[in-house]
C-alpha cells in the first residue's frame, strides 16, 4: 500500500523527469497545487553521485557556483543556509506526466562534501 508521501514523491519525480541515483535519500517533498503546480525535493546524495543525478535526469545546463534559487524550500531544509552552493535552471516540454512545460531548478549544496544535498524544484507557470 502506498502512502501520500510516497505518491507525492513518485509524482514529483515523474513530473520533473528526475532519476535518483542508487543510495539517494529523499529528505523531504513539498507539493503545492493551485493554478500552477510546484514540487520541491531535498535529496541527500553520495559524494560522487551529483553528476549521476544530473545526467540521468537530463539536466543539460552547467551549475553556476553561488547562484541562489528563490523558491519555497522543503520545510526544514533551507538551501539559503548552504555554504558551497551551485545551481541551474532548465525546462522540459509537455509530456506524459506533464500537461504543460515544466521549469526545473536544481541547487546543490556541497557544504558537507561527504553528503551533498540537491534541492530540486519543478513548476509550471
Amino acid at each position: 500500500m502506498s502512502t501520500p508521501a510516497a505518491e507525492a514523491l513518485e509524482s514529483a519525480l515523474d513530473f520533473g523527469g528526475v532519476v535518483l541515483p542508487p543510495g539517494a535519500e529523499v529528505l523531504g517533498v513539498l507539493d503545492q497545487r493551485g493554478i500552477d503546480q510546484l514540487y520541491a525535493l531535498a535529496v541527500a546524495l553520495g559524494p560522487d553521485t551529483v553528476d549521476d543525478l544530473l545526467r540521468a535526469s537530463g539536466f543539460g545546463v552547467e551549475l553556476e557556483p553561488g547562484r541562489q534559487v528563490f523558491l519555497p524550500p522543503v520545510p526544514g531544509f533551507d538551501p539559503d543556509r548552504g555554504t558551497d552552493i551551485a545551481s541551474a535552471q532548465d525546462a522540459l516540454p509537455a509530456g506524459r506526466h506533464r500537461p504543460a512545460r515544466v521549469t526545473r531548478e536544481v541547487l546543490v549544496d556541497r557544504g558537507e562534501p561527504a553528503r551533498p544535498v540537491a534541492h530540486l524544484w519543478f513548476y509550471t507557470t
